[in-house]
C-alpha cells in the first residue's frame, strides 16, 4: 500500500506518540539499552509545536495507519529537527528521507540558514540520513544521571530569583541565549514556563543577567545557559544545591566540550547513561557554559 504524507492534525497526537515510543524502544533494544518505565506519556511539546508552527509538522500514513512523523522548529536563523521517527515495520522504505525533505523545506521557507539536529550517537541509520542531508557532527553530548543524592562540598552560592508565566520578561532570558546560541527563543521559554513540572531560576549580579537554569520535578536539570564571563562554578553549585533538595534522581545533558560541568557532574556521582551527537550544517554555539534540555528541544 502506498505511503502518503500530509501536515499533522491535533487528532494525530496520540498516534504520533505511539509511533515515537515504538521506534525509540526498538532502537534501545537493538543497541542493548533497557527502558523499564511503566507507561509512556505523550510529549506536550507535540501539541505546542502543532499550535505554534503547524507548517513544520508532517506525518506519513499507510492507509489509515500513521507510520511516521517529523517536526521541526525555527528560531531566528536556526532550523532544528526536533523529532523524526518511523514505525520499525516500515523502516528502509525511504519514508524518513521524504519526511526530512518536507521539514527541511519548511526551514527554507521560514528563512533559516543554519540546520541542526541531535540524535543518538550509536544509531548509524540516523547518522547516515542526516549526514547525507549536509549535517555533520559538531558536538558530542552525554546524558548523565545519579540515583544517589549528592553531598555537595561547600561552595559559593548566588542569589537567584524564580521566574513564572506572570513574572517572566522575555529580555531576561534572551541575553544568555543570544550569547550561547546566537538567537533568542522566547517560544521555548513560554512552553517551559507553562508546564507545572518546570521551574526557572534567574541569576543576576549587579543588575546584569548572568544565567538561567530550569529544574524539573523528575530531577532533570536544563537547559542552563550562562554568560561566558559569569561565575560558572558558583552557578552550577547553586543549581545543584537547589535540585538536590527536591529530588534524589538527578539528570544532566552535558556537552563534551563543557569540561567544567563534566568534571562537576563526575565528582558528584553522575555517570554517563547515553551518548548523543549534535549535527549541523555549520559550527555554531558556545557550549562551555551550556547544558541542554533534551535532544528534541536543545
Amino acid at each position: 500500500m502506498a505511503v502518503t504524507y500530509r501536515l499533522a492534525r491535533i487528532t494525530d497526537i496520540q498516534a504520533v506518540s505511539d509511533v515515537y515510543w515504538e521506534s525509540i524502544l526498538d532502537v534501545y533494544q537493538r543497541h542493548g539499552f533497557e527502558d523499564r518505565r511503566p507507561s509512556y506519556p505523550v510529549n506536550p511539546f507535540y501539541a505546542f509545536c502543532l499550535q505554534e508552527e503547524p507548517s513544520g509538522f508532517f506525518v506519513a500514513e499507510e492507509g489509515t495507519r500513521l507510520v511516521g512523523a517529523a517536526f521541526s522548529w525555527v528560531r531566528g536563523h536556526l532550523w532544528f529537527l526536533s523529532h523524526l521517527f518511523i514505525s520499525p515495520s516500515c523502516q528502509g522504505r525511504g519514508i524518513g528521507r521524504t519526511l526530512l525533505e518536507l521539514t527541511l523545506q519548511y526551514g527554507i521557507t521560514a528563512g533559516a540558514t543554519l540546520k541542526a539536529v541531535i540524535t543518538m550517537a550509536f544509531n548509524p541509520v540516523s547518522l547516515a540520513l542526516y549526514m547525507k542531508a549536509g549535517l555533520h557532527p559538531i558536538q558530542d553530548i552525554y546524558l548523565m544521571k545519579t540515583t544517589i543524592k549528592p553531598v555537595l562540598p561547600k561552595g559559593p552560592t548566588l542569589v537567584c530569583e524564580r521566574q513564572g508565566p506572570l513574572s517572566w520578561q522575555g529580555g531576561d532570558l534572551d541575553t544568555p541565549d543570544i550569547e550561547a546560541l546566537a538567537m533568542p527563543r522566547q517560544l521555548h521559554h513560554r512552553f517551559y514556563l507553562g508546564l507545572k513540572d518546570a521551574s526557572c531560576i534567574l541569576f543576576r549580579l549587579g543588575g546584569r543577567v548572568e544565567a538561567y537554569a530550569y529544574l524539573w520535578k523528575d530531577g532533570r536539570i536544563g537547559p542552563v545557559s550562562a554568560l561566558a564571563d559569569s561565575p560558572y562554578d558558583a552557578i552550577l553549585h547553586t543549581v545543584m544545591e537547589e535540585a538536590r533538595q527536591h529530588c534524589d534522581d538527578l539528570s544532566l545533558l552535558v556537552p563534551g566540550s563543557n569540561g567544567t560541568a563534566m568534571k562537576f557532574a563526575l565528582s558528584r556521582g553522575f555517570t554517563v547513561i547515553m551518548p548523543y551527537v549534535l549535527l549541523s550544517s555549520e559550527s555554531f554555539g558556545r557550549w562551555d557554559h551550556y547544558l541542554f534540555h533534551s535532544p528534541g528541544m536543545m
